[in-house]
Formats: C-alpha cells, structure tokens, sequence
C-alpha cells in the first residue's frame, strides 16, 4: 500500500538521499524534476517497504533559484515541434566542452545591441555570400593580411591611403 504524506527537509544527505522532519529518510523520484533543497515543504510517498520518495516540492520559503534535473540520469533532452526561452534579464548558456546551435535547413538570427567574440584559436567562416555594412570597420592584424579574389575592387569617395615600408604593385 502506497501513503502520501507532507514533510520538511531538514538535510540533504547527497545529491539524491534527504531527512525529512518526521525522522524518514527518502530518495528524490525520478519525475520530481526540481532539486529539493533544506527547508522544503514536499509531497513524500511511502511504500511501506523503508523505501520514501519525494514526489514534489510543494513549497519553498526563498524562490531565489530554482535547479531542474533528472536524478541519476546523464543527459536531459527536450523533444517538442517548437520551444521557446523568455528571461527578463539574462539567460546564460555554459558548458566545459562545446555548444552546438544548429538550423540545418532554416535561419540562425542573432540580434543584439552589442555583440562580442573572443577565441582563443581559430575562427573559421565558410559562406557563399559575405554582405556587411558597417558605420566604421577597424581591423588589426599582428602578422599577415591577406584579401584573395577573382577580382578586388577597393573604392573610396575622398582617400586611399596605401602606408608601407615597401609596396609592391602589380
């Protein structure tokens, strides 16, 4: 037989084993998606059988920050046609190897007052159409510059200014 009562935790054993109030000790359940934290009111099941699980948190005095994941699993994934994201402030992706976005047959927008790039090794851009438009473009290069085409056209309405210790034309 299955009994449903309500508890408080009192401390978090590891990562997924809690001592709640009444002196029991349980296991988050697997669909009990948010991280149980110390001081939570939560929904616990108990088989009867020494084995307690957290079904749900049910209230939590600071709502500050709030961890989703899957007890004991290696990867979450989200299957769904269309999935939307809304922050009022900041949304942050990190990870200690890669990201990877992806629109295989459709477009990857970026829009944004500031955008800033910092890498480490190689940058490498692979396009059939390059258009930038720009106010001012600045470019410093330490070592080798190197512009290739069919053909090159450089125009300018004022100047053209072509500064070198050698300059090697044609």
């Amino acid at each position: 037989p299955l009994a449903m009562t309500a508890a408080h935790i009192v401390v978090a054993l590891d990562a997924h084993g809690f001592l709640l109030d009444d002196g029991k000790l349980a296991r988050r359940a697997l669909s009990c998606l948010v991280e149980p934290e110390i001081g939570d009111h939560v929904l616990v099941a108990d088989l009867n059988d020494e084995s307690n699980y957290i079904l749900h948190i049910l209230q939590r005095q600071a709502l500050h920050n709030v961890r989703l994941s899957v007890t004991g699993a290696q990867q979450l994934s989200l299957h769904q046609d269309e999935i939307a994201l809304f922050a009022k402030q900041d949304i942050a992706l990190n990870a200690l190897h890669d990201i990877a976005l992806n629109a295989v047959s459709g477009t990857l927008n970026m829009n944004a007052e500031n955008l800033f790039m910092s890498v480490n090794e190689s940058l490498v851009q692979n396009v059939q159409h390059f258009v930038g438009k720009a106010e001012h473009y600045l470019q410093d290069v330490n070592q080798v510059l190197r512009l290739h085409g069919q053909q090159a056209l450089i125009t300018a309405d004022k100047d053209v200014k072509v500064d070198a210790e050698r300059i090697s034309m044609g």
